[in-house]
């Protein structure tokens, strides 16, 4: 039975985890021995599984603290976030597409300007699609703190984006 739950609900997990890990450690290596650490203490806990409110969430916050601990151990910062790959459609005008992309690039930009609990709270939102709730649970913040630091993180970058737009328009 634990075996099938593993497979149905905590596998699954593991590209979103590498993913969020990678953020943190910037090493693919370290990222990748940071969720299997995480998915070998999922499966040592399975008896408290029944107990937790919400698998990913919990997952996150493990992979966030193995993260962390890594880079205590380090004695480094945590760098900017890494360059996500975009996808873009075929039958696109390669115009259309080089601007989406100049734009997708320039809000990654933003994002890296913008406080960490700022930056974390919109990744794992926008994303990763987390809710609310869970992203409270994984960055061991309030439902305020966490609203809050959307609202922030979304204005900034859209005040910045709409300044530039503003003066790309005049030119």
């Amino acid at each position: 039975m634990h075996v099938e739950a593993f497979k149905q609900h905590i596998l699954p997990l593991k590209d979103k985890l590498f993913r969020f890990a990678l953020h943190f450690l910037q090493n693919v290596q370290e990222a990748e021995d940071a969720v299997q650490d995480v998915m070998a203490g999922v499966w040592a806990r399975r008896a408290e599984w029944p107990q937790w409110n919400s698998i990913p969430a919990y997952c996150m916050t493990a992979t966030r603290n193995n993260c962390l601990d890594r880079l205590r151990r380090r004695r480094i910062r945590v760098l900017p976030m890494e360059k996500a790959s975009q996808v873009g459609s075929p039958d696109r005008d390669p115009h259309e597409t080089m601007t989406d992309k100049q734009m997708i690039q320039r809000i990654r930009q933003c994002m890296e300007e913008l406080p960490p609990h700022q930056q974390q709270v919109i990744r794992l939102r926008e994303m990763e699609g987390f809710s609310y709730n869970e992203i409270a649970e994984v960055l061991d913040m309030t439902l305020d703190q966490v609203k809050v630091n959307l609202f922030r993180g979304r204005n900034a970058i859209r005040k910045t984006i709409t300044k530039e737009e503003a003066q790309w328009k005049k030119q």
